[in-house]
């Protein structure tokens, strides 16, 4: 599926003191949320240098993201924090270089305090304020109310040097400015900075860290630590800024989104490969009790040859999404950007990706999980860990549904987008782009319709909601099935497994019209006879790569050792017995 890891990095994370869970005192977890990952983070951050951010190396930034999340979702949860929410804005909206270098060499570990308890998971309306003080050439920031207190940022961990992003509208002579981004100490080794008032919320059971609330009362940032990305304020207290207004420049600090999307997708995408490896494998080797076949391999049902391979399809379909996009999700112009980001439809691009690896990573886990059994539901396999981390990016890094709202919202008015029209050279995905075509046209000839009685704005685009994001989520599935197929090695290739990987496109896309036959056939894109023989070729298509699972397993590409805990060793009857 894609060219060797970084060999170091697999080397490092195949040691037994990466396995949080079995590498414990009698399996215990630590006794503090997250002290374990924050230590793996300095000792990882130790092998590698530190010297450089990883932003500057995005294949190696990409492989470590990738191997922590098939080691440890919470690991991973931590690493793309700092790498990436934190890092990335600090190198894209212009921090200081010496602060750059207290994060990349983790002397001070990343955080990014974006959503407020009043807003749910919106950042469009940040209430958090900083203001402007001329006599210092400070800001000041203060949480106007406990409505805008920050939730739930993973700061709660005593002892340990944080250093964040931090989210809050600006004001400076008496005039709102829009949100600006600012890089805070919250923390040194002994204590919160003066004026941080962090409040740790009870452990959660899955993707445990420590999480907080956090508000802050009258904490003085210096100049140097607004991150002003090309906006200024003169000696005088005149402020400028490259941007129209206060709206687009909260637009722009919004953006800083687009790094966690990268990191997501590809985190995502790894635990789904990582879910299913462990889940096949475990299929392979267990042993069940038929009364009609007497005692054979779980895999020779069909029911756990469909629940597998398709979760190895979508997991290979995460997975080329992912690491298509990344590139524009991480890229940072030399100097950073200055208030120039990235166009409209490469944020949306960066967004669909995020919703498009977590939809895929989520039903790729739930069906490893079913087939793995009730060992799936314990966290030494590790399944229900990975099950965590995709519910947990349901809504963190950007609410799926909103996402897909807003991008339908964007493509209806023309922004960056023309239907696709036209047949394309695989079936499917003339299938798939008619499909979208016509969502498309039925969603703005609705809005049209309906604008034209005089209808209220909301009214007109609530009414339509469903309809925009099954539109929207047409249009996924459509771009993703391209990338898989684009991606495809040649038919007679001699590496790559191509006989295989073509085999689990085929299986995305049946899934993908079978979850739609009625839309289809209503559409009169497929007959009945087409929706009636769509399960018969999916079963074939199973038999056919059960005959294959050791070449899944290759195409999935989870390196030995990632994959931790009895059901992905080489003996779980062992391990879990305590006979080995």
């Amino acid at each position: 599926m894609t060219a060797p890891y970084d060999q170091d990095l697999v080397a490092l994370l195949s040691d037994a003191s990466f396995d949080r869970i079995t590498s414990m005192p009698g399996g215990s977890p630590p006794p503090e949320p997250g002290a374990w990952a924050y230590e793996r983070l300095r000792r990882i951050t130790a092998v590698l240098g530190g010297a450089e951010p990883l932003l500057a190396d995005h294949r190696r930034l990409r492989d470590l993201l990738e191997l922590t999340a098939m080691t440890d979702p919470a690991l991973f949860h931590v690493m793309f924090l700092h790498h990436c929410m934190t890092i990335g804005p600090a190198l894209d909206y212009g921090a200081h270089d010496d602060d750059i270098a207290e994060l990349a060499s983790a002397r001070a570990v990343g955080a990014a305090l974006m959503t407020e308890l009043g807003l749910g998971s919106s950042s469009a309306d940040i209430r958090t304020r900083a203001v402007y003080d001329p006599a210092t050439r400070e800001f000041v920031l203060d949480t106007p109310d406990p409505s805008a207190a920050k939730y739930p940022p993973n700061v709660g961990l005593a002892g340990i040097p944080r250093l964040a992003v931090v989210s809050a509208r600006l004001y400076t002579g008496g005039e709102d400015r829009g949100t600006f981004l600012f890089l805070v100490p919250l923390r040194d080794a002994r204590a919160p900075r003066p004026g941080v008032r962090i409040h740790p919320r009870p452990p959660t059971a899955l993707l445990s860290l420590d999480y907080a609330t956090v508000g802050f009362e009258g904490v003085r940032v210096p100049l140097h630590r607004w991150l002003a990305d090309g906006a200024g304020i003169d000696e005088g207290g005149t402020f400028h800024d490259p941007l129209a207004d206060p709206a687009a420049r909260t637009g722009r600090s919004l953006g800083m989104s687009r790094f966690a999307c990268g990191a997501v997708t590809v985190g995502l995408a790894a635990a789904a490969r990582s879910a299913a490896s462990i889940a096949l494998r475990h299929s392979v080797r267990r042993r069940t009790h038929d009364r009609l076949a007497g005692s054979v391999p779980a895999l020779t049902h069909l029911n756990q040859r469909r629940l597998l391979f398709v979760a190895a399809a979508q997991a290979q379909a995460a997975s080329v999404l992912a690491r298509a996009s990344s590139e524009d999700c991480w890229y940072v112009p030399e100097g950073g950007g200055r208030g120039r980001g990235p166009a409209p439809e490469v944020m949306r691009r960066c967004a669909l990706s995020k919703v498009a690896a977590d939809r895929l990573a989520e039903q790729a886990i739930s069906r490893s999980r079913s087939a793995a059994g009730a060992a799936s539901f314990f966290s030494e396999n590790r399944l229900i860990e990975y099950h965590g981390l995709a519910m947990a990016f349901q809504s963190a890094g950007g609410d799926n549904r909103l996402i897909l709202l807003d991008a339908a919202r964007s493509m209806a008015a023309g922004t960056g987008y023309v239907a696709p029209a036209g047949a394309a050279a695989d079936p499917w995905l003339s299938l798939f782009r008619a499909r979208e075509h016509l969502l498309h046209e039925e969603l703005t000839g609705a809005l049209r319709a309906a604008e034209a009685t005089g209808t209220d704005g909301f009214l007109v685009w609530d009414h339509c909601s469903d309809l925009a994001e099954r539109f929207a989520a047409a249009h996924l599935a459509r771009v993703t099935a391209e990338a898989v197929h684009t991606a495809l090695p040649a038919p007679h290739s001699e590496s790559g497994h191509p006989h295989v990987r073509t085999a689990l496109y085929l299986l995305f896309c049946l899934e993908e019209t079978l979850a739609d036959t009625g839309w289809f056939h209503e559409a009169g894109l497929l007959t009945i006879e087409d929706t009636r023989l769509l399960p018969d070729r999916l079963t074939e298509v199973c038999h056919d790569l059960a005959a294959h699972a050791d070449a899944v397993l290759e195409v999935l590409g989870v390196p030995a050792g990632m994959a931790k805990g009895p059901l992905g060793g080489e003996d779980y009857v062992a391990d879990l017995s305590g006979s080995g």
